[in-house]
């Protein structure tokens, strides 16, 4: 492996827009996977590579989550959604 198949965090972050320290979040995290040597962390182009174009798969989906998650909370205490209820009466006495 060459020298060119390494960058370093302040490339990361160039190339990413992000700062530093987001990039160094991102590595603690493993989201971004790296190597550290000493205290300065590589990463591999490859592993930027994957990083910038994750699959579809991988892409969070915070409203269906959200959706889910109140889902679950309306199952497990019988409460019903407040909007929907104010458009059922409103169908119901027009």
């Amino acid at each position: 492996m060459g020298d060119n198949d390494i960058v370093t965090v302040q490339e990361v972050a160039r190339e990413l827009g992000r700062s530093i320290e987001q990039i160094r979040r991102y590595l603690r995290e493993g989201k971004l996977s790296g190597r550290k040597l000493g205290q300065q962390w590589f990463v591999e182009r490859r592993a930027l590579e994957r990083f910038k174009a994750p699959d579809a798969s991988s892409v969070p989906d915070p409203l269906g989550e959200a959706k889910a998650v109140r889902e679950r909370i309306r199952a497990r205490a019988g409460l019903f959604d407040t909007v929907e209820l104010v458009n059922w009466s409103r169908r119901r006495n027009s």
